[in-house]
């Protein structure tokens, strides 16, 4: 009998469900339901009124194998961005950054009721300004994340999977502005690694290839530009800069 046919825990969707939200965002919250589920039965993990599973990208990785951890990270983003998604800490440990998830099940009723057919990236504020006109609260968050007040920004060079490159471009940056990149959000630090890890993918770039484009960025920039790293991403592969640098064939 073939290894591949249910001799492991399977991962289930609902074709209504993925049609919403997404494939990669419907099976993560069906994963995230299936281990709640579990968690009530056992009542184990009950914080705040609900029950919640946590894991890291890493750990998530090893559920979906087939997702890089920039996928699974854009995936959990973009689900809490549409409110489905509720995260949470409480682990013991203050400088343990494990997230906690649960699912407003309130927001998934909204979303089974509602008149959208499709939610992506450019209608989620729509979709957000829906749910505030149905008067649904706000979901609780945990004290330790109510303290919180600001959120934290990051060096760009505290990327977790573009390291190199990005330390070059702050060097890069450093050498022309005598100052370090400005520090950017978590949200944005994420979106920047997903964004390279596509362009590089999708352009098969090196490391040295982009290495040699950040030269020629900094070679070529133009006075009215900052030199943030978000200009010389731009928004897609398509349309990204870099293609004005690297010698593609």
């Amino acid at each position: 009998m073939s290894k591949l046919l249910l001799d492991e825990h399977p991962l289930m969707v609902m074709p209504r469900l993925a049609s919403k939200i997404g494939l990669n965002e419907s099976i993560f919250l069906q994963q995230v339901h299936y281990w709640n589920e579990i968690n009530k039965k056992s009542n184990n993990n009950y914080k705040d009124g609900h029950y919640w599973t946590f894991n890291s990208v890493a750990g998530w990785s090893e559920q979906f194998p087939f997702w890089s951890k920039n996928t699974i990270q854009r995936t959990i983003t973009n689900l809490e961005n549409m409110k489905l998604l509720v995260t949470g800490n409480y682990n013991k440990l203050k400088i343990d950054r494990t997230k906690w998830y649960r699912i407003d099940h309130d927001v998934l009723q909204a979303l089974e009721e509602s008149p959208f057919t499709q939610i992506g990236v450019t209608n989620i504020p729509k979709w957000v300004e829906h749910l505030s006109t149905l008067g649904l609260p706000l979901p609780e968050i945990n004290s330790k994340i109510k303290a919180k007040t600001t959120p934290k920004r990051y060096l760009i060079t505290e990327t977790a999977n573009e390291g190199y490159v990005f330390s070059y471009y702050n060097f890069k940056f450093n050498e022309k502005f005598k100052k370090n990149h400005p520090t950017i959000t978590g949200n944005q630090l994420v979106d920047l690694e997903c964004r390279f890890g596509e362009i590089r993918n999708e352009l098969n770039l090196s490391d040295g290839t982009l290495i040699e484009c950040i030269d020629s960025h900094f070679d070529n920039l133009a006075d009215s530009n900052d030199g943030k790293i978000f200009s010389f991403i731009g928004e897609s592969y398509a349309t990204t800069p870099i293609l004005r640098y690297a010698d593609i064939s």
